[in-house]
């Protein structure tokens, strides 16, 4: 929505030499005086080219440090790590400057938390750790800040002969310091049967664990190859992009260890955790029937995935990526939800998009009817949906929604009036399908047969598209098309929409008097709401990989 300040927080420069401001091409650089001008000359230009070398060499070294993402817990943790999830105070660019400019906007961040750097963060969460600890005399400045780092993880570790345990990394900046705050800590943390918590301190890192063995082993696996280091790491957090203040991995064995802990609900498979040959990973053996359930079937095949936190200037996104084989996962294929959004007319207000491949439905049944084996059959579910629409189910409703379909509503509807109106005419809401339509208008003939002509039924059509809605106006609107792809707030939250099976889309902006008129009165409601622009979501499928972004954009 519309904002009536400018952005807080200041820019950052990259400065030339030292800081100093670029002398001006007419100054004089030195005075002449009197001698061999040659040998002078000559001076001063290995001179002048040693103090640019040394000026682009610090300027090349500013700019990669700021944006080098530096150490991460997945280098403190082993290749065995079944799942992870890490925080990072220090991200990599400019993502901090972008955090609090996008945060401060909001009057009840400022109010709740109001903080304006990293250090006031560490500073406010590591006092409210001390607080809950439990530990008298503990102090924060004294006992944690001399040492903690900025980035810190969870993870399941899988080790030899055992289910994955949980740990944590912490990333520390004196080793020292670090075990004397650790020593102290632990004296704290032991419990009532003596047993305190391990820990082991290297490379820049403190490994915290239930015990001191299992804290040991990990350090160990890590040292003969860490996470950091894995193929399958590289993959998926290569797949997300740029990493942000949040990270996450889950790796293919996070499918078998899920599917084992949900037990008779996932399937039928023996749940006794086993090493392979020659690895320390965690696996488990699978005993895959024809009665396993969809669920199981895909955790089964499961392949790994990541996500992340990011800040992007703007706002903030969610971003995904992940094995996209197993069950259920491939409907997203295909890009028609997203062609579709992308061509509506670029006064939309809100918009979905969703891609359905042939033959969406019959699957989606036949795992329902899976998955609920000993309630409704397939066949009672069929009858009655026929009975209550008129439809040959699910043949019509596939034809109906073609190949794709996109939802949208225009910039002026007004949601008061969809409110108080009894059946929506006029309403700039409208269907595009993707299909034949002259089939679609068929099976919408049955449809009015049952429930009599409603306005929402009403459609228009050209080439292969059919829109459909309470507005004739509108609808042709929609079908003239447009170019919402090529709209800056779209584009901001929906990236590639082009490619996206699915998509999601609402301009805060657009809505901002509906918005203000349904919160009036509430003035706190309203100012943290009037900072929003947009929000977006796109999914896609790119040869088995499954990609997703949700992203909130401010103005």
């Amino acid at each position: 929505m519309s904002e009536h300040q400018p952005p807080s927080g200041t820019p950052e420069y990259l400065e030339y030499g030292s800081g100093a401001p670029i002398p001006s091409e007419s100054a004089p650089l030195v005075a002449p005086e009197p001698g061999p001008r040659r040998s002078r000359r000559r001076t001063w230009w290995i001179g002048g080219g040693v103090v640019a070398l040394l000026g682009l060499g610090a300027g090349a070294w500013a700019a990669l440090s700021f944006f080098q993402q530096g150490a991460q817990p997945a280098e403190a943790l082993p290749a065995s790590t079944v799942a992870y999830l890490s925080i990072d105070l220090d991200p990599a660019g400019g993502q901090k400057i972008d955090a609090f400019r996008t945060l401060n906007k909001f009057p009840a961040f400022k109010k709740e938390v109001g903080i304006d750097n990293v250090d006031e963060l560490r500073h406010k969460l590591g006092d409210e750790l001390v607080s809950q600890s439990n530990c008298p005399g503990l102090s924060y400045d004294q006992d944690i800040d001399p040492w903690l780092g900025n980035r810190a993880a969870v993870a399941l570790v899988a080790l030899p002969g055992a289910s994955p345990d949980a740990v944590a990394v912490v990333q520390v900046t004196d080793e020292n310091k670090a075990k004397e705050g650790l020593h102290t800590l632990e004296g704290c943390a032991t419990d009532n049967t003596g047993d305190t918590t391990g820990y082991v301190v290297q490379h820049g890192w403190a490994i915290l664990a239930d015990n001191q063995k299992v804290a040991e082993q990990v350090a160990a696996a890590t040292d003969r190859g860490s996470l950091a280091d894995d193929a399958t790491y590289q993959k998926w957090t290569k797949a997300v992009g740029e990493a942000g203040v949040v990270n996450a991995y889950a790796a293919p064995e996070a499918g078998k260890y899920l599917a084992d802990k949900l037990g008779g609900l996932a399937g039928m498979f023996d749940q006794s955790p086993t090493l392979d040959s020659g690895s320390s990973a965690y696996s488990s053996s699978f005993h895959v029937t024809t009665a396993d359930d969809p669920l199981t079937a895909a955790l089964s095949k499961f392949k790994g995935g990541a996500a992340t936190i990011r800040f992007t200037g703007d706002g903030v996104e969610l971003a995904m990526a992940g094995d996209g084989t197993g069950s259920g996962l491939s409907e997203v294929g295909g890009n028609t939800g997203g062609t579709l959004v992308q061509r509506l007319p670029t006064d939309t207000g809100a918009a979905l998009g969703v891609t359905f491949p042939k033959g969406w439905l019959e699957r989606q049944l036949d795992q329902a009817s899976q998955m609920f084996g000993s309630g409704m059959s397939r066949s009672d579910f069929e009858r009655e949906a026929s009975q209550a629409t008129g439809l040959d189910v699910p043949a019509d409703i596939e034809t109906l929604l073609g190949s794709g379909v996109s939802l949208s509503i225009g910039k002026d509807f007004d949601f008061e009036a969809a409110t108080n109106s009894s059946d929506g005419s006029g309403l700039p809401i409208a269907l595009t399908v993707k299909g034949d339509p002259k089939a679609v208008d068929a099976v919408l003939a049955k449809l009015k047969a049952k429930v009599g002509d409603l306005p929402f039924l009403g459609s228009d059509a050209s080439g292969d598209l059919d829109v459909i809605g309470p507005s004739a106006a509108y609808r042709q609107h929609v079908l003239d098309g447009g170019d919402l792809g090529g709209d800056g707030t779209f584009s901001g939250v929906v990236a590639d929409a082009g490619d996206a099976g699915s998509v999601f889309y609402v301009n805060l902006d657009a809505f901002e008097p509906a918005i203000s008129k349904a919160v009036a009165g509430d003035q706190e409601t309203l100012d943290n709401i009037t900072p929003l622009r947009a929000i977006g979501m796109s999914s896609r499928d790119d040869g088995g990989v499954i990609t997703f972004s949700f992203k909130v954009t401010t103005n």
